[in-house]
């Protein structure tokens, strides 16, 4: 039963729609119609305000990424090798990527995944954010940093000699990610796009078109129906 209530705080506790949250009651504006659509700490930067970024990450992190671990092994008792917690970090960052509030659209769970690495293994963390940091230096593009920095969390999590569940953890964060990005909220290619190139830049870049600039100042006229 504990281990039932434990997944289900995961999901609906991680699908709490923070940042459409905050769109709502600090500019009055659907937050998917602006920027990327994405319902995260990105949008919530560029359209609600930056100082806005400081509770909204830590309600992702603290309370969608740590809690279910915190409450797994200081509640009932699991070992931080254990799977069971492994699968509620996942659970979170699905519940946050395909929120049940939002007609199961969502943010891309970044956030929500450095809460679990925090509580889970946070040495693994550190090295993700150190090369992410290397890596802004290099790319000058977030979609590209996160995505590479992801990439090397399982050789990380080897590395440094951690259980195999930790190991299968960031295995399944990558793969939750990398398909909320491909996916993109169910959203369909812009108008004469090939569809390959719009796959490669969401999967790398995280937008479906080249300009950056372009993609996070899109205003609702823009931005297509409610959910994009």
């Amino acid at each position: 039963m504990g281990i039932a209530l434990l997944f289900l705080y995961a999901y609906f506790v991680g699908a709490i729609p923070t940042a459409y949250i905050l769109g709502r009651l600090v500019r009055r504006i659907d937050i998917r119609k602006y920027g990327s659509g994405n319902v995260g700490g990105s949008n919530v930067f560029y359209h609600v305000g930056k100082a806005w970024i400081v509770p909204l990450g830590a309600f992702e992190l603290f309370a969608k990424g740590a809690g279910p671990i915190w409450i797994g092994h200081y509640v009932l008792g699991l070992g931080f090798d254990s799977y069971v917690l492994m699968g509620a970090g996942l659970v979170a960052v699905a519940g946050h990527n395909w929120s049940v509030y939002l007609r199961f659209t969502g943010g891309r769970g970044v956030a929500v995944a450095i809460g679990v690495m925090l509580a889970l293994a946070w040495p693994v963390l550190a090295l993700f954010t150190a090369v992410g940091a290397i890596g802004w230096l290099v790319f000058r593009s977030s979609g590209v940093v996160v995505f590479v920095s992801l990439l090397l969390t399982p050789v990380w999590a080897w590395v440094l000699g951690k259980p195999t569940s930790v190991i299968v953890l960031t295995l399944g964060i990558i793969g939750l990610i990398s398909l909320k990005r491909l996916l993109s909220n169910f959203t369909p290619p812009p108008a004469g796009a090939p569809v390959w190139s719009v796959l490669f830049n969401r999967l790398l870049r995280d937008r479906d078109i080249e300009v950056r600039k372009d993609w996070v100042s899109r205003k609702p006229q823009e931005a297509g129906p409610e959910g994009q």
